[in-house]
């Protein structure tokens, strides 16, 4: 009888092309390549790669892993590693080792710009297969991008990653919440986690790498890494929930953390550094870590990517430098300092603005971990652990735009597990007079979102439904256009010279292999407002 593997064969259908033919769903996992193979960080000439080699097998072996490089001629992975590879490297075996938990992580460089690339890793006659595309120069019409946030494991399936897997885009923009520290308990069959600690949040080195390769042991997740290059930051839960620096006393404080780390500088750095260990090996990203140096410089994960001559990304961290927020985070009427917090910090709000200033581009978008705009419902903010709570800081952001008298900016965001388009106006008053830009914000992949939690009936209980919640929000700030907040997904952003249009796709996290539905595209021309098209 033949195994599905030979049935595809004959029929023309290599390895390869299971791996990565998006029309083609592949189950069967690698042994030695077990979280799979991925790119990350593209620049016009090069990109990040990534694999992990299984241990016992590595241990036994010491063998090198090899790494070949072919040009994409024909759109198909087959006709690719057919010819010869235009770049051959080989990783040393005593590179991979216990110290970054097995993972290999290393650049490519001087590539053609604009160009789709296959990749194949090759570990003792083991073969795992990747795509990547290099970032184009000079003068470019249009481009797209896909952003996601938010992927708790235990609260659903991956399908909307077998849809990102298919599209055809440039990257993947990953706006944080990767994995989620602390265990909630699955919602959904197969999906438990256990800590090797055997703690409820993770506590060691081993309990964050152990959640990184728990939620890459997903197929569908793994397809995605190796079909599209990715671009990740953080949000806080890749550390600890709601997480944030505290300056007088030198170190990172989160709410969520048991109080015996909560209040003990050395616990609470060795966790955070245990964190950014973690997320170091595991994410394809050209970022540089430095434990000799202070706290706040371990690591930079702000950086930015140009698009040719239509965009500038501009990627922030708005958790490691941030103050105190409100002591009421949630349906809170704020507090007298909330126009002094700092978000960004000092030195990456200079380097913000700076790059804001940098002129050529048709359009500047800002990967941005927490909702911008302002959002009141009766008086009370729905969040002072987002912009909200640092308003000073945003009419800074507000006034630099208008002193520039820019209206090319298109923000972001995830965070908030809903969907979400408002415009940027000057002011946050119903009669504002000017758009600088627009906001969007993609739903969760699987975290669980505002009708499941209905976590505003506490303090607001008069809105029964989330359908009157989302009502209220949107009737009381009309600069938000378009709220949803009670299904999953992902985004896509289509940029083009004179226009960006947002689409945005909800994915049913409870079943295993769901349909993706538009939920609503938008459009926005500078200056002139959001249109909604579907």
């Amino acid at each position: 009888m033949l195994t599905r593997r030979e049935l595809l064969e004959l029929v023309g259908l290599s390895t390869a092309y299971l791996l990565l033919h998006p029309l083609v769903s592949f189950s069967e996992d690698s042994e030695v390549f077990p979280e799979g193979v991925a790119s990350g960080d593209p620049s016009p000439t090069g990109v990040v790669l990534w694999t992990r080699i299984e241990p016992k097998i590595h241990e036994r072996l010491k063998k090198n892993l090899k790494v070949y490089i072919y040009p994409d001629l024909q759109g198909s992975p087959d006709t690719a590693i057919k010819g010869k590879p235009i770049k051959e490297l080989e990783i040393p075996a005593n590179y991979i080792n216990q110290t970054g938990d097995y993972t290999v992580k290393f650049s490519v460089d001087g590539l053609e710009p604009g160009k789709t690339y296959f990749y194949v890793m090759e570990y003792d006659n083991k073969k795992r297969l990747g795509r990547f595309k290099t970032l184009p120069v000079g003068d470019v019409d249009s481009y797209k991008l896909i952003f996601i946030t938010c992927q708790n494991y235990e609260d659903g399936y991956y399908g909307a990653f077998e849809h990102i897997a298919e599209e055809d885009v440039g990257f993947v923009l990953h706006l944080g919440d990767a994995i989620y520290e602390k265990i909630y308990g699955a919602k959904v069959m197969g999906r438990v986690i256990k800590l090797p600690s055997g703690n409820k949040f993770a506590s060691s080195l081993e309990d964050y790498r152990y959640l990184y390769k728990k939620y890459l042991s997903d197929p569908s997740y793994q397809k995605a890494r190796a079909m599209h290059t990715f671009i990740y930051i953080w949000d806080d839960h890749e550390f600890a929930n709601d997480y944030y620096y505290n300056y007088a006393k030198d170190y990172w404080v989160s709410p969520s953390l048991p109080e015996n780390i909560r209040e003990n500088k050395e616990l609470s750095l060795s966790l955070k550094k245990a964190s950014i260990k973690a997320w170091y090996e595991y994410i394809p990203s050209s970022a540089v870590v430095n434990f000799k140096a202070h706290p706040l410089e371990w690591i930079r994960i702000y950086r930015d990517f140009k698009v040719g001559n239509l965009f500038h990304l501009i990627c922030t961290d708005e958790r490691s430098y941030r103050e105190s927020p409100c002591p009421k985070r949630y349906q809170s009427k704020g507090c007298p300092t909330q126009d002094n917090h700092t978000m960004l910090g000092v030195w990456q709000k200079s380097w913000f603005l700076s790059k804001l200033s940098e002129e050529g581009f048709s359009w500047k978008v800002w990967a941005n971990e927490v909702q911008f705009v302002q959002s009141t419902i009766d008086g009370l903010f729905g969040s002072t652990d987002a912009w909200d709570g640092y308003s000073g800081e945003r009419w800074q952001i507000l006034e630099f735009l208008k002193a520039k008298n820019m209206d090319n900016l298109v923000i972001l965001t995830g965070d908030r597990h809903a969907f979400l388009a408002a415009e940027i106006p000057d002011r946050f008053i119903g009669d504002y007079k000017k758009v600088l830009g627009a906001e969007f914000m993609t739903g969760a992949i699987s975290s669980i979102n505002a009708s499941e939690s209905e976590w505003w009936k506490r303090d607001l209980p008069q809105y029964k439904t989330v359908d009157e919640i989302t009502s209220a929000e949107l009737s009381q700030n009309p600069w938000i256009k378009f709220l949803n907040q009670k299904t999953w997904g992902y985004s896509l952003l289509e940029v083009r010279k004179d226009y960006v249009k947002c689409s945005f796709y909800s994915v049913n996290k409870y079943k295993k292999n769901p349909p993706k539905e538009l939920l609503a595209e938008f459009v926005y021309k500078r200056g002139q407002g959001l249109i909604r098209e579907v």
